[in-house]
């Protein structure tokens, strides 16, 4: 097992919430562009709020289309990022009590995906109900979402053996 390494980057490029999002996005800029360009009287405040929700919108496309949650496994630990929110983390394989792959409810358990918590755990998820569940003592966890279930639980068996 010495010098294996689990890697995994998940995103929301290409998902079902990605195409959500962008399919709510352009009618509502086509909506409010008609009705800014067909109102003659008020066409200068009716441009700059244009300006403005096309620019909320941008941003929240261009968030969306950059947060990414990166999963690292070697022989030091675990490492997780999840950008922009979170720098790379490190949890030492010392103090892993236990690790495994498991199924959750994103919505009952931690009210949703992203960076999420409740008094025992903290939780980072991107899409899915996969994730890796690591106590760390103390009535503290840590899970992080996970597309390759199979594949992690098998290198986290023989990650905990070593």
């Amino acid at each position: 097992m010495h010098g294996r390494i689990f890697k995994e980057e998940q995103s929301y490029r290409g998902t079902w919430v990605f195409y959500l999002v962008l399919m709510l996005e352009i009618p509502t800029i086509v909506i409010v562009s008609v009705l800014v360009l067909t109102n003659e009287s008020e066409r200068q405040e009716g441009i700059i709020a244009l300006a403005a929700i096309v620019t909320v919108m941008a941003s929240v496309m261009a968030l969306l289309f950059n947060v990414r949650l990166q999963t690292r496994i070697d022989e030091r630990g675990i490492h997780y990022h999840y950008f922009p929110f979170v720098k790379w983390r490190l949890i030492e394989k010392p103090s892993v009590r236990s690790a495994k792959v498991t199924t959750f409810s994103p919505i009952t358990d931690h009210g949703g995906w992203g960076i999420k918590g409740n008094r025992t755990t903290k939780a980072y998820t991107v899409m899915g109900d996969s994730g890796l569940l690591i106590d760390l003592g103390e009535k503290r966890k840590v899970l992080i979402g996970t597309q390759k279930p199979k594949e992690l639980a098998e290198f986290i068996e023989n990650w905990m053996e070593d």
